[in-house]
C-alpha cells in the first residue's frame, strides 16, 4: 500500500514539476531555518572534542564576595585561595580545574615577533576535564604546576608558525620576556569550546599575577571552575559538597564572605543561564518562551504556501478518491493516502533544509557564533539535528496537508465523483 502511495507521489512531481519544485524549496528554507535556531543550540550544549563530557560538566562562572558589614559587594571571579580551599578538595567529582584567559604576545628567544595569541592559565586538572588530542609530547606536570614552573602547551597551528614543525618539544617560547619550555602540542580546538579554547596553556603558578590574589581579601580572583562529575546524577551531591566547604572557608572569620551564586550545567549555560546582574538561572520555559514565536513563524509560512499546492492537487483526483470510496476506501484510508504522499514532498525539502542549515551556518557564523570559529563535523551531526529535522518535517506535513486531507476524506462519493465542489 505504501509502495503505492510512494509511486504516485513521484509520479505527481513529476506531472507538476514547477509546483513541486516551489513547495520543495519553500519547505527546505523553512526546515533550513529552523535548525539554524536548534544547531546554535546544539553547539551550546552538545558534547564534541575537546569538550566531549559536556553531559558531566558544572561550572561556576562567578562568586559574590560580600563584605562582613554588607557595605561593600563584589561579583567578580574566585581568586586562587578559594580554588584551593573550595574545589580542589572537592572528592565526589572525577576531576577539578580551574582557568583564566589573557591575551599575550608570543616570541622566539631570537626573534621579537608581534602577533597576540590566547593563553589560557590553567592546572593539571584541565587535562583530565577536557579530552585533548595531543599530536607531540604530553601536559605539563603536578610536579611543573606545584614548582610553577614555566611550561606550556601549544596548538599544532602556532607550533607550524614559530617552529616549522609540529614537534618542538623541549623548545622554547617567550611569553612577555620570560621563556617557557613546551610539553606538548595539541590539535587546535574550535572557539565553540569557550571553555577550553586557546591556543597556549601554561600552569597558573607560573604567572605571578594568578597567585596569591589580595582583593577581596583574598577571596575575589581571576578563575573560573569546571567541575568533571563521573556521572550527572552526581550533580546534587557536588553542589551540596560545594556548600559545605564554602562554609568551612568562611568559618575562618575572613574580611569578605564567599558565595556562589550557582553552579551551572552545561544544558543551563546553552539556555542563557549566567551570573551577571546577581545571577540567572534560565529554563526550558524561558528558552522556548523567546524560541517558540519565531519557530512558529518559520513553519506557518511553508505550511500556507504547502496547503495550496496540497489543496488544489487534491481537487484534480476528486473523481478518482470518489471512485476509490465507491469502492470501499475508507476515510482513513483516503486520509493516510494524501498524507503519505505529502510526505514525499516535505522529506526531500527536509533533506535539503538539512544540507541548506549547516551552508547557512557557515556563511552566517560571523553573527551566529563568532567568525573565527571552526564547525566541525562532530559539532554538526548530532541525533538532535536529524530527530529536530523529522519532528518538523512531520509536523509541517500534518499542517499542510491535514485539512485537505480532511475535507477530501468527508466528502460524499456522488459529489467527489461529479467533480462538485460545495
Amino acid at each position: 500500500m505504501f509502495k503505492q502511495y510512494f509511486k504516485q507521489a513521484i509520479q505527481m512531481l513529476k506531472e507538476n514539476r514547477l509546483t513541486s519544485v516551489v513547495s520543495i524549496l519553500g519547505t527546505a528554507l523553512s526546515i533550513a531555518m529552523i535548525l539554524v535556531v536548534i544547531l546554535q543550540l546544539q553547539i551550546r550544549l552538545v558534547g564534541f572534542r575537546p569538550e566531549s563530557n559536556r553531559d558531566r560538566m558544572l561550572y561556576i562562572m562567578g562568586i559574590r564576595a560580600d563584605s562582613q558589614d554588607n557595605k561593600n559587594r563584589n561579583s567578580t571571579a574566585m581568586s586562587d585561595g578559594v580554588v584551593k580551599e573550595c574545589l580542589y578538595p572537592l572528592q565526589t567529582p572525577e576531576a577539578v580545574t580551574a582557568i583564566t584567559s589573557s591575551k599575550a604576545i608570543i616570541s622566539l628567544p631570537d626573534r621579537q615577533l608581534f602577533e597576540e595569541y590566547v593563553i589560557k592559565y590553567t592546572d593539571p586538572g584541565f587535562w583530565k576535564v577536557f579530552d585533548f588530542r595531543f599530536t607531540a609530547g604530553k601536559p605539563f606536570t603536578d610536579a611543573d604546576f606545584s614548582s610553577g614552573l614555566p611550561r606550556v602547551v601549544i596548538t599544532n597551528t602556532l607550533a607550524r608558525k614559530l617552529f616549522g614543525s609540529e614537534d618542538p618539544i623541549g623548545k622554547e617560547v617567550m611569553i612577555g620576556y620570560v621563556p617557557h619550555t613546551v610539553t606538548g602540542v595539541v590539535e587546535d580546538p574550535t572557539r565553540a569550546a569557550n571553555n577550553a579554547f586557546a591556543d597556549v596553556w601554561a600552569p597558573y603558578t607560573s604567572n605571578t599575577n594568578y597567585v596569591n590574589g589580595r582583593s577581596c581579601g583574598g577571596v575575589c580572583g581571576s578563575f573560573q571552575g569546571v567541575i568533571l562529575a563521573r556521572s550527572a546524577s552526581d550533580f546534587e551531591a557536588i553542589r551540596s559538597e560545594i556548600k559545605q566547604a564554602v562554609s568551612r572557608y568562611n568559618a575562618a572569620g575572613r574580611e569578605f564572605v564567599l558565595g556562589i551564586n550557582f553552579v551551572f550545567s552545561r544544558l543551563d549555560l546553552a539556555l542563557g543561564s549566567n551570573d551577571m546582574n546577581g545571577g540567572i538561572l534560565r529554563g526550558w520555559k524561558e528558552y522556548l518562551t523567546e524560541t517558540a514565536p519565531l519557530l512558529l513563524f518559520l513553519l506557518l509560512v511553508p505550511t500556507l504556501n504547502l496547503t495550496g499546492v496540497v489543496q488544489s492537487s487534491v481537487q484534480k483526483r476528486r473523481s478518482e478518491m470518489g471512485l476509490r470510496k465507491a469502492f470501499g476506501a475508507t476515510k482513513g484510508r483516503l486520509l493516510t493516502q494524501v498524507l503519505c504522499e505529502n510526505l514525499i514532498i516535505t522529506l526531500i525539502g527536509g533533506l535539503i533544509g538539512i544540507v541548506l542549515s549547516v551552508v547557512l551556518l557557515q556563511l552566517c557564523k560571523s553573527f551566529l557564533l563568532t567568525k573565527e570559529t571552526a564547525v566541525t563535523f562532530e559539532m554538526l551531526f548530532k541525533p538532535v539535528l536529524f530527530v529536530a529535522a523529522l519532528f518538523f518535517t512531520l509536523l509541517l506535513n500534518l499542517l499542510s496537508a491535514g485539512l485537505p486531507a480532511i475535507r477530501i476524506a468527508r466528502e460524499q462519493i456522488v459529489d467527489a465523483l461529479k467533480g462538485k465542489e460545495k
